[in-house]
């Protein structure tokens, strides 16, 4: 038998609705209009309009004097929108970035030139990128593209396939992994820029895409 935690908190009860907007009221935050406040906390998750509180508050967790909900709203709104636009240029980028690195990779090392280790470079670790790409596989073995490539090819997946399972995080480390020359020759062809610019560029995009 386990013994209790005595530091592991109880989880806390649902509120209503009504009791979310007097628990904001009590930590100090001004409501003008409780049915427009009450609509918008049924359109979004109490738990993630509560991360955008976080500006606004003291050392004391209370709101800073004269916060109101409209205030939190529109951070809320305005970091909706400016995600979306992003993500829409993101896309657009990662989808290209497949294309373009799978073609490279498959006219110069073959479709499944992945699979061999020294077409990457000194500081490539393959057993864990072939481990990743058996867990992507496992990950999507249910999608028509990943079962008839087990079943018709024997589980082979040529690179042009096998980069769309990819993470934005694995298609960074792929690029950074390829062999110096080609990390060149890619940066020059796509951006005009060096391949420790691109390197970096991947990087932040994937913390920003995640």
């Amino acid at each position: 038998m386990c013994e209790k935690d005595e530091n592991i908190k109880p989880i806390k009860p649902a509120l209503t609705f009504e009791e979310q907007l007097k628990k904001i009221e009590e930590r100090g935050c001004i409501i003008a209009d409780e049915n427009w406040a009450t609509d918008v906390l049924k359109q979004i998750n109490y738990y993630r309009l509560t991360a955008y509180f976080l500006p606004y508050k003291d050392h004391n967790e209370k709101c800073l004097e004269g916060t109101t909900f409209n205030n939190v709203y529109q951070t809320y709104e305005f970091d909706r929108k400016l995600r979306h636009l992003l993500y829409s240029a993101i896309e657009e980028i990662e989808i290209m970035l497949r294309a373009q690195l799978s073609y490279y990779h498959a006219h110069k090392y073959g479709a499944l030139g992945y699979e061999r280790e020294e077409n990457f470079n000194k500081h490539h670790n393959h057993e864990v990128f072939m481990r990743k790409i058996q867990e992507d596989i496992n990950r999507n073995k249910n999608k028509p593209a990943v079962r008839h490539h087990i079943d018709s090819y024997g589980g082979k997946f040529p690179v042009w396939v096998i980069i769309e399972l990819f993470t934005v995080s694995q298609l960074s480390f792929f690029y950074s992994d390829m062999q110096r020359v080609d990390m060149k020759k890619i940066a020059k062809e796509l951006y005009n820029t060096t391949d420790k610019n691109l390197s970096n560029w991947l990087k932040c995009f994937t913390e920003l895409r995640n």
